[in-house]
């Protein structure tokens, strides 16, 4: 008899559900025109709901003060479903009270509604990677606006999963587990810093299941230039793609780098002579792979997958690879 139930229970464990999968987008840019590439992979894909950044905060170290770059329009389709998002810079709570931040975020919510950015102010999403020294004040500052905001979801770092337990918890509703950028791309020695498999699976492995927030999960779906001069990083090239390349300026490393051999502009972005830059990009195979861990280590009746982002062209250049994707999961 006891060797019956233990039987029963170890099948009850293994027929868990798993989680079903829903898709939407972010979109990072100020401007929210839409053009048709954009509203055929919302079509085509039933895809009705778009993660928009509503403004930034971020610290004027000059001024000693907080910058706000707003977006000024909504999405004229009146099909999308509209999720505001607020990014907020950590060196932002470590120099300004969180009163102060607190009453600037309530402030341009107000604007926000008002021109029609953030039609739903029941839902909030807030962008922050916070740290052990700002983790007091930014988990202070999610509570206060959770008094203001129905559904407050806050995004979360895969090394926020691993060590929970010294970065803490956030207080809100619901987690976005961030599955890119896991890598300095300072490093010259760095393949690739958006996203690798292998490099994920080392924060989840063992420590998602134990996670205690209902989480969402952000994939990427953009690629960059790592700009090098001299050796250190210059800055990242939003969409750098090899295709443009005019063999006349640049040519391909054995490395994979891209070398200069003159100055010139790539996308307004200056190059100079000898300087390098590193093409990165999501394996489409890789990320794959990370849905099927998803979906056998989420253990939570839905969940939502967000690729970052809409407004990248490489999004709408392997639009064929994520509608596989989609397919397969929706």
């Amino acid at each position: 008899m006891r060797l019956f139930l233990v039987i029963c229970i170890l099948i009850m464990f293994s027929c868990q559900s798993e989680t079903s999968f829903q898709f939407s987008t972010y979109w990072w840019k100020h401007s929210t025109k839409l053009n048709e590439k954009h509203e055929e992979f919302l079509t085509q894909n039933n895809i009705n709901k778009i993660y928009l950044r509503i403004f930034d905060l971020k610290f004027d170290e000059k001024n000693q003060s907080i910058s706000t770059h707003k977006v000024n329009s909504g999405f004229q389709n009146s099909t999308i479903s509209t999720i505001p998002v607020i990014y907020i810079e950590n060196a932002i709570l470590l120099n300004f009270s969180i009163d102060k931040v607190y009453n600037i975020i309530i402030q341009n919510i107000i604007r926000a509604k008002d021109i029609g950015v953030m039609p739903n102010s029941d839902i909030l999403q807030i962008d922050c990677d916070w740290s052990l020294r700002t983790k007091e004040s930014y988990f202070k500052l999610l509570s206060l606006l959770s008094k203001d905001v129905k559904e407050l979801s806050a995004t979360i770092r895969l090394h926020q999963i691993k060590y929970a337990k010294s970065t803490g918890v956030p207080p809100v509703k619901k987690g976005i587990m961030m599955i890119y950028n896991l890598e300095s791309p300072k490093d010259t020695n760095t393949q690739n810093s958006i996203f690798t498999y292998n490099k994920a699976i080392q924060y989840l492995d063992g420590y998602l299941k134990d996670y205690p927030l209902q989480l969402d999960v952000a994939l990427p779906a953009f690629s960059w230039g790592v700009h090098y001069h001299h050796g250190l990083i210059k800055s990242l090239i939003p969409d750098f793609d090899p295709l443009n390349i005019d063999s006349v300026n640049m040519y391909q490393k054995k490395n994979g780098y891209f070398k200069a051999k003159k100055a010139h502009f790539y996308n307004r972005h200056r190059i100079s002579k000898r300087d390098e830059i590193r093409y990165e990009y999501p394996n489409i195979k890789e990320v794959e792979k990370m849905m099927n861990f998803l979906k056998e280590n989420l253990r939570q009746d839905s969940t939502e997958i967000i690729f970052f982002s809409l407004n990248s062209n490489f999004l709408i250049n392997n639009k064929t690879d994520y509608e596989k994707i989609i397919s397969i999961y929706q």
